[in-house]
């Protein structure tokens, strides 16, 4: 979309929508491995908004080298919740190329995991000849 049409878009949604009413929140479950969120109407519009503007400011932020993120006002009246977002920061690449990067083992990786695992051992080897000793003593 071009800027001029976000503009109108956020504009509208941002006249037609009371910050008082409006309410958007991202909870936790009290387990804390699920998020939800919890929203009216208007904090549903108003959150898209933020997200329409943070869309409009996209491009001059991933040109600049100064400034490589977006931030959220979390004091606005209708944020709620246990959760915020703080900030964006916006990528340049395309989801498949982010999705492709996989990381991939080198030899400095199985060599520092083979010499915990004979640290580890070590240890144990240790700590068992240091348990026989205290028996040896007791018994002569």
């Amino acid at each position: 979309m071009k800027k001029e049409e976000l503009e109108k878009i956020i504009k509208k949604i941002e006249t037609e929508n009371s910050t008082e009413k409006a309410f958007f929140g991202i909870h936790s479950l009290e387990a804390g491995d699920e998020l939800f969120i919890r929203a009216n109407k208007g904090g549903l519009e108003l959150f898209a908004a933020q997200l329409l503007k943070a869309s409009k400011k996209a491009e001059e932020i991933i040109e600049q080298t100064e400034q490589s993120i977006i931030t959220f006002d979390p004091k606005e009246k209708w944020i709620t919740g246990d959760i915020w977002i703080a900030y964006i920061e916006p990528k340049p690449e395309d989801r498949i190329d982010i999705i492709e990067k996989t990381y991939v083992r080198n030899w400095k990786d199985k060599v520092l995991e083979y010499t915990i695992f004979i640290i580890l051992g070590l240890i144990v080897l240790i700590f068992i000849a240091g348990i026989k000793a205290v028996f040896n003593w007791f018994i002569y």
